[in-house]
């Protein structure tokens, strides 16, 4: 069969109600000829997509109009990675010269969460060629094809399909349906964003003072980012400090990146006692002279970090090694792109002291396993192995989805009083 150079035919099928998009690769040629997308009689798409929404299948003479409607009705929006490419008939091993569609007009337009993409090859080239722009990643379903009726028998098709009606009927959040959720609740209810911290704050160290978890709290480290997650981090040290347990910190990153709400934190656990070091950026930490009182305002991100001890990369390794339990604060959900350099080799120490410890030292996980596509459950260049994790508000697709199920180990899903915005309704005026 002669490889040809093609263009997407078609628009996207969407609306302003849409909530998750559904992505092949390409249309193969049976599509192209029958003029939408899974166009092939013996393609199981839109039997797996009516199965995973709890409702009806679709008839064998269904038109296009039946099952736009059906996609329409259920908030669901359908597209192809791929804008064009060369390809050989309907082979996806044969592409090559991929140009990727431009998500970010479909994504302001709608209501889109999460995205899913049918097979490993249109997960692998949205992840690798439209991630960044969409700022989250595409969820593997298996295909549909019926090529591969051998993989549909499986139970990990149900499951994964299952995945895309769970997310639609609110049973879990992505990373970006978590955030508005968060974004809502802090400026529309008008909880302040420190306050969620320390709420959650207050569930991780609930679950690490639960004699039942067997957290050994002889030496705690809270291992924190420059994020909100690791902002939740110090103010556990924090807590944790208050109640007589030897918990330390050491924050990993660029201190000039740390946003105003764990800056404020920074301040509250070194002036409450909590030894904290950084490993980073050379530990340009000593920004200024003065602690905040508690209660300041942390809304600007000027607010003078206190003086904080400088860790060398192999310091804070060690710190790791010597510690009887692990907090893992560096990323949380707020990760798409793998992990490098120092953060990589950080979250190598934390797997290596737990497996060296022979399940002596564990690891709690706060929202998630750093490292964990919280949208996908990818590994993402390396992730944190945790013994439990504490999630907040909502359970997260990504944890739903090997590798990312077996990576947070048991899950505590914490409510903190983070409420989602209302949703958009199809006769709603469109955006």
């Amino acid at each position: 069969m002669m490889t040809e150079t093609l263009t997407h035919p078609w628009p996207a099928v969407y609306d302003g109600a849409s909530r998750v998009l559904v992505l092949g690769t390409f249309p193969s040629p049976r599509s192209r000829a029958e003029g939408f997308y899974f166009g092939h009689p013996q393609n199981l798409f839109w039997s797996a997509l009516a199965d995973s929404l709890q409702v009806p299948r679709l008839p064998a003479n269904a038109t296009i109009a039946d099952k736009t409607a059906m996609l329409l009705d259920n908030h669901v929006a359908l597209w192809d990675v791929l804008r064009s490419c060369r390809i050989e008939g309907a082979a996806d091993s044969s592409i090559s010269e991929p140009v990727p569609h431009r998500f970010a007009p479909l994504l302001a337009d709608s209501q889109i969460e999460a995205v899913f993409a049918t097979g490993r090859t249109a997960t692998s080239l949205f992840n690798r060629l439209a991630a960044h722009e969409a700022e989250m990643r595409a969820a593997y379903v298996p295909s549909t094809s019926p090529a591969n009726r051998a993989s549909q028998a499986r139970p990990e098709f149900a499951q994964r399909w299952g995945a895309v009606g769970r997310v639609l009927r609110g049973e879990v959040v992505s990373a970006l349906g978590m955030k508005a959720a968060d974004r809502h609740t802090v400026t529309q209810l008008g909880v302040p964003s420190l306050e969620l911290m320390e709420r959650a704050a207050r569930a991780v160290v609930h679950e690490l003072l639960h004699k039942g978890n067997g957290f050994d709290l002889a030496r705690v480290l809270c291992v924190c980012g420059t994020g909100n997650n690791g902002g939740d981090g110090l103010a556990a040290a924090r807590l944790l400090h208050a109640q007589g347990v030897s918990a330390r910190a050491v924050l990993v990153g660029d201190p000039e990146r740390l946003t105003s709400e764990t800056r404020q934190q920074l301040a509250w656990a070194r002036e409450a006692g909590v030894a904290v070091q950084f490993c980073g950026a050379a530990s340009r930490a000593s920004t200024g002279d003065t602690l905040p009182p508690r209660g300041a305002d942390a809304s600007s991100d000027a607010l003078p970090v206190a003086p904080a001890a400088a860790a060398s990369l192999p310091e804070a390794l060690a710190a790791i090694g010597r510690s009887s339990t692990l907090v893992d604060a560096l990323f949380g959900i707020g990760i798409v792109r793998p992990l490098a350099g120092s953060h990589r080799r950080i979250v190598q120490a934390m797997n290596d002291a737990r497996a060296r410890s022979g399940g002596a030292a564990k690891v709690l996980a706060v929202d998630a396993p750093s490292g964990i596509s919280a949208d996908s459950g990818e590994v993402l260049g390396a992730a944190v192995r945790a013994d439990r994790t504490v999630t907040f508000a909502y359970p997260k697709l990504g944890m739903t989805l090997e590798p990312g199920r077996s990576h947070a180990g048991q899950v505590t899903v914490a409510d903190i009083g983070i409420v989602r915005p209302p949703l958009l309704r199809r006769e709603d005026p469109g955006r």
